[in-house]
């Protein structure tokens, strides 16, 4: 096939204007000579730096090209004074020959002008040629119309064994001379991108009570959408352009290490809330759906990357997980450890696989032969990546860790050679080392650089943005309204009603209400763990809700107490600079040095993190951070002031120019799930304090300062229930809060706070209804306060849009339908040992006691009853299927959901479990309505542990089918089934 092919030289100059505030730019000249350029694709494209060099920020908001071959791309944000940014400038040809001059006009957004870029263009035609491959890539790896397979080995063939080390870490390296960008894959999106500003939806214990594949599709294919629209605005697909666009606050990236699908096998673990709960079959259901929402269904890209995590063994005590040796029996592996990973790499085609921190047999995850080599790519045939945890490979060798390697060079080689493919880290570094020294093969780390390299082709990386089926995604379906209902409605789904003596829903003609307790007005509360910020238009406390709810009603609040011990927390900093509250600097050195990069003030509780891509404030670096808090307070009481601080690095404190403490780094600093520690200074009621704090980032993968300076008063009880007295029913908002369990800390045990039950007993004293509202990523034992309260409404975690979804359960506007994925205990003394990784007497499948609140479990404001159910037939071979239509009525009267749950029990199976979920559909009925639920089970609905294999399998044998409305036997009815 002939094509015609131009040369181009093209010399960009700019003429300089000043906009009417006085705002001006600066730019440099440029010239380049493009070669040959097939005239069919003919656009160039070329990146290059200004300077703003007025004293006042500039916004470029529009251009004014002379004709459509001429186009700029330009940062949207507003580049601060003396700050550098980058131009993309994109030209056509046209099929035009000879000399061309066109111009492009930057103008902010008051309509001046603030310069123009004048383009010469000298455009030769070459001559027609026979061409197989685009001479305007220098490189085949660059060109689209190869395979990405061709591209692959090109690139490899072109790296040198340092820039090879170099990408195989999360914070791959830049390869300025073929065109490579840097690139970060570490992005969370555990339940909604991690990034201030987007979609945040219910924690997936949460999502995982609305027992609906559905919507764990719907939301999380808006969750990519977010994210892939951040990236287009970034302009990342244009070939060459990464190297010169400045990325947008939170570094938008398109691999995400979600979703978590590791067993909550007890309550006490600080993660379990980011998994779908203590079932193998619904962690695996719920994750698949979440893997499809997030790679989308192209044929030809993935939209992102999911990641299973944290393969496989893993679910706690989060202090001792770098060191912890995990031993559980093969039938515990295979049949309640794996499923949910296999099924992510079986059935949804995931292309990421995290590797955990703890060791298995005596390995760490990340050099266990058996999980990463035998079982994930030779049983699974996994073909992608295998990724560490963060500094998972320094637990190898670091004192009081793993202690299994010597040093880093033998625990990095022992983890390539065991199946790792990228770092997140900077361990790997060694290996360039490695290669010097014979320890290990280039062509072994080009095997492994090969999925890594594979991956950012898959996403299109480094194609046309135009290629791309996403290409039209824009900033505007982040935290949109849309997205925002269904937030709305995930929540809803996600509330379970424990108990209700007929007290709910409330009547919105009440009177006087009363909301008490500690998470009532908390909004932080509501993102949980790993959870982004909303929008503020979006950030609505429970209080609120229920105030919006009822706008005629009188609402007494009082928060009472905090979550876990006798004292309210008084915030003071909106009091400090005048009611200003704090001032904040943020430099972009860890110096304190020159100016600082960004400026505010904060009145509440600060907590600034890096996790997951997330940025301390927008314009601040996640790689060199300092920070300096400052204030002067003018003390209302006489007494002790608290602090809480808590960073990844130490930080120094001063009150009026004395340090009052110096804290130096340490690891116990970090961590979701720690008890807040509070400490003190004097202060004298009329005088000035002046405070500062001066924090610098370490040298780990992420930084964190979070801190708050308050009073703390001794709760009166006895005030707040002669307060509450004139209500006409009170809401006790409690639980816990991600600052009690997350990553890095567990609780340390199951029941309800002290402080809480005591609250409870006070409230129950008025003589006055109580709904409970729980809070929690876990299960909470009640059953010493179960006869203080009249409801219970399990609410978790709910997103932004839990206020609304809990206003409508409370007042009936939504009828709640969520089920419990997890066991809510009576108490303490129903768990197992935590260490102990059997599975014995865990969860509702072998768990022996009876649960106060039972998995599946949940009311409704309406009743339903179970007919007799029908098998499409008695029995089937282990490679057939069969159907179970159960027929349910809604015997009540109002219209409800119900969740119809199928259980299988082996009887010719002495170790299997005692049930175990194989099988959920929800119904929505009408009053009096009949409807049924078709459920399907295969062979892999009776697979158990098969030794003979080493691998699960169909058994045959006597079986019964179990269907109702929980877990509970007096809730299900059973029929006979034989596998032949």
């Amino acid at each position: 096939m002939k094509k015609i092919i131009y040369s181009i030289a093209l010399s960009i100059a700019f003429i300089p204007a000043s906009a009417k505030n006085g705002s001006s730019l600066s730019f440099d000249t440029y010239e380049w000579d493009f070669g040959a350029i097939d005239a069919a694709k003919g656009t160039v494209c070329h990146t290059f730096t200004f300077k703003n060099v007025s004293k006042a920020p500039v916004r470029i908001a529009k251009t004014n090209a002379s004709c459509d071959c001429i186009t700029a791309h330009y940062p949207s944000d507003a580049i601060k004074p003396g700050e550098e940014a980058k131009v993309l400038l994109a030209f056509s040809p046209n099929n035009a020959s000879g000399k061309t001059y066109r111009s492009v006009e930057l103008i902010d957004a008051e309509g001046n002008t603030l310069g123009a870029l004048s383009a010469k263009a000298v455009v030769g035609e070459a001559n027609s040629v026979v061409a197989q491959q685009d001479s305007k890539y220098k490189y085949p790896f660059q060109d689209p119309s190869l395979s990405r397979e061709e591209r692959v080995e090109n690139l490899i063939s072109l790296l040198t064994p340092e820039e090879k080390v170099g990408l195989m870490m999360n914070k791959s390296v830049s390869v300025d001379r073929l065109g490579i960008p840097s690139y970060n894959w570490w992005s969370e999106a555990c339940h909604g991108v991690r990034q201030g500003g987007y979609t945040v939806y219910p924690q997936p214990i949460g999502m995982a009570a609305a027992f609906s594949e559905k919507l764990f599709y719907d939301v999380f294919s808006t969750v990519s959408d977010e994210a892939r629209a951040n990236w287009n605005r970034s302009n990342h697909n244009v070939f060459n352009v990464p190297m010169g666009v400045t990325y947008y606050p939170g570094n938008p990236e398109l691999t995400f290490w979600c979703p978590n699908v590791n067993i909550f096998r007890d309550p006490r673990w600080g993660r379990g809330q980011e998994t779908c709960g203590e079932d193998p079959y619904m962690n695996a259901v719920l994750g698949v759906q979440t893997v499809l929402g997030m790679q989308g269904n192209d044929d030809k890209y993935f939209k992102t990357h999911a990641c299973a995590k944290h393969y496989a063994v893993h679910s706690g005590p989060e202090p001792l997980r770098h060191s912890y040796n995990a031993t559980v029996s093969m039938r515990d592996l295979w049949e309640t450890y794996l499923p949910a990973f296999k099924a992510l790499v079986k059935k949804a085609n995931v292309r990421e696989v995290m590797c955990a921190y703890n060791r298995y047999e005596g390995k760490p995850c990340c050099t266990s032969d058996r999980l990463l080599v035998d079982i994930l790519r030779r049983k699974w045939n996994y073909d992608a990546i295998v990724l560490t945890d963060c500094d998972a490979i320094n637990n190898f060798y670091n004192k009081g860790q793993h202690e299994t390697h010597k040093d880093p060079l033998s625990a990095s080689v022992d983890a390539v050679l065991n199946g790792t493919d990228l770092e997140c880290g900077k361990v790997f570094m060694v290996l360039t080392e490695a290669l010097q020294k014979g320890l290990i093969k280039e062509s072994v780390l080009d095997d492994h650089l090969r999925k890594t390299l594979m991956g950012r082709f898959e996403l299109g990386m480094f194609d046309p943005a135009d290629m791309l089926p996403w290409a039209n995604l824009t900033p505007d379906v982040i935290s949109s309204e849309s997205n925002n209902d269904l937030a709305t409605q995930a929540a809803r789904e996600s509330m379970v009603l424990l108990k209700n003596n007929g007290i709910l829903p409330l009547s919105k003609d009440i009177k006087t209400i009363a909301v008490v307790g500690p998470n009532a007005d908390d909004v932080e509360l509501l993102n949980g763990n790993y959870g982004g910020t909303p929008t503020d238009n979006h950030k609505h406390s429970l209080l609120e809700g229920i105030k919006n709810a009822v706008p005629g009603a009188k609402v007494i609040y009082h928060k009472a107490c905090t979550l876990a011990d006798e004292y309210n927390t008084i915030g003071h900093l909106k009091d400090f600079n005048d009611g200003k509250g704090v001032f904040v600097e943020f430099w972009n050195n860890n110096e304190l040095e020159g100016d600082p990069a960004v400026t505010g003030y904060y009145t509440d509780a600060f907590n600034f993190s890096t996790f997951g891509g997330w940025g301390f404030a927008q314009g601040v670096s996640t790689e060199k951070i300092s920070v300096r808090v400052t204030g002067a307070y003018k003390a209302t009481f006489t007494g002790e002031m608290k602090y809480t601080l808590s960073t990844d690095n130490g930080y120094t404190l001063k009150v009026n120019g004395e340090v009052v403490e110096k804290a130096e780094p340490s690891r116990r600093r970090f961590g979701f799930g720690r008890a807040v520690e509070y400490k003190s200074f004097p202060v004298k009621e009329g005088e000035t304090y002046n405070i500062e704090i001066e924090y610098r980032r370490g040298n780990g993968n992420f930084a964190m300062l979070r801190g708050d300076i308050c009073e703390r008063k001794l709760v009166d009880y006895t005030d707040i229930a002669n307060d509450v007295k004139q209500a006409d029913a009170i809401i006790v908002i409690g639980g816990i809060s991600a600052s009690m369990e997350g990553e890095g800390g567990d609780k340390a045990d199951i029941e309800l706070p002290k402080v809480q039950q005591r609250l409870l007993e006070a409230m129950r004293g008025t003589g006055k209804p109580v709904v409970m509202v729980n809070c929690s990523g876990s299960a909470i034992a009640f059953g010493s306060v179960e006869d203080k309260y009249d409801a219970l409404i399990q609410a978790w975690y709910p997103g932004q849009g839990g206020a609304k979804a809990l206003a409508d359960v409370i007042f009936g506007d939504y009828n709640p339908s969520g089920k419990l994925p997890v066991t809510f205990y009576t108490s303490n003394n129903d768990l197992p040992d935590f260490l102990d990784y059997s599975m014995e007497n865990r969860t509702y499948r072998y768990f022996k006691g009876n649960a106060l609140y039972p998995f599946g479990y949940g009311m409704s404001y309406t009743s339903f009853n179970y007919g007799k159910a029908k098998l499409s037939k008695s029995s089937m071979k282990k490679d057939g299927k069969i159907t179970i239509t159960v027929p349910v009525t809604n015997t009540g009267n109002r219209e409800g959901e119900e969740i119809v749950q199928v259980y299988v029990k082996a009887l010719d199976y002495a170790d299997a479990p005692i049930k175990s979920l194989k099988g959920f559909q929800k119904v929505k009925l009408a009053a009096g309505e009949t409807g049924k639920a078709v459920i399907t089970l295969d062979g892999e609905s009776f697979e158990y542990y098969d030794p003979s294999i080493d691998e699960l399998s169909t058994r045959s044998g006597k079986y019964q089918i179990m269907y109702g409305s929980s877990s509970l036997d007096k809730d299900l009815q059973v029929l006979d089934f034989t596998v032949k």
